[in-house]
């Protein structure tokens, strides 16, 4: 992780000998986008965050091979990660899970933060409804709370009953305000349902292969530096499932 404003705070607590706050933003970004920025904002104002960290993923071992490379999609993530609204949060996007050979796992990268930021550091997982549905088909999801809270932004329609068993489960008893997150280390469940944003990146890959001009991407979809970018890398201009298939898989 890059070294940031907030090196010297965190070890040290937050203002006013409170826990230092750390979001934590996990993805493909493939590619990032207006949602994701709002999801940002959205925590960064109501958990009072001290830092804000934009983590893509390396190697997606449930997406295989159909994802644009890390490196691309790394550059995409800071941009997006510049284009959250003022805040006295230090936000910015790491390279930890694109640096690290084999799949990458959310529970690899929290216990990494955990040892980073201390024991009593505040560390908040932050995530859309989407990703908490899929939560029990994740590699040790269930050991995530020993290091972190889990936040979710749920999307318009959501259903708390659509969820796994197990997940909703230990959402019930897991389940506590913003100012239990804050003020805590890990182990909790909080679910903010104000936030009124139906993006998917499936979607806008889809939207992007056919061609529509980036600039009313940029209008109502990327971030502006997020969708030059990809207009300027020719990125998503045709679907990756029209590639030739590669003669060395099986």
């Amino acid at each position: 992780m890059t070294t940031s404003a907030s090196s010297l705070q965190r070890n040290n607590g937050g203002p006013a000998d409170r826990p230092y706050r750390l979001g934590i933003l996990g993805g493909t970004f493939d590619p990032p986008h207006r949602g994701h920025v709002a999801l940002a904002q959205l925590f960064v104002e109501h958990l009072a965050l001290d830092e804000l960290v934009w983590i893509p993923t390396g190697q997606s071992w449930q997406k295989g091979d159909d994802v644009t490379p890390a490196a691309d999609r790394l550059a995409m993530t800071e941009l997006a990660a510049a284009a959250v609204g003022k805040t006295d949060a230090v936000v910015h996007a790491s390279r930890m899970e694109v640096d690290r050979a084999g799949p990458s796992y959310t529970i690899d990268t929290v216990r990494q933060l955990r040892e980073e930021y201390g024991p009593e550091a505040s560390l908040s997982w932050l995530m859309g409804a989407d990703q908490l549905l899929r939560l029990h088909t994740w590699h040790g999801w269930e050991d995530l709370f020993a290091h972190v809270h889990l936040c979710v932004a749920t999307r318009p329609g959501f259903d708390l009953a659509e969820l796994e068993g197990p997940v909703r489960a230990s959402m019930a008893s897991r389940l506590g305000d913003k100012h239990l997150i804050q003020s805590t280390p890990s182990g909790r469940m909080w679910l903010d349902q104000t936030l009124a944003v139906d993006l998917s990146s499936t979607g806008l890959r889809a939207r992007l292969a056919r061609g529509t001009p980036d600039d009313d991407l940029a209008d109502d979809q990327l971030p502006d530096g997020v969708a030059h970018y990809i207009a300027s890398h020719g990125l998503y201009r045709k679907a990756r499932s029209d590639s030739p298939p590669n003669p060395n898989q099986g």
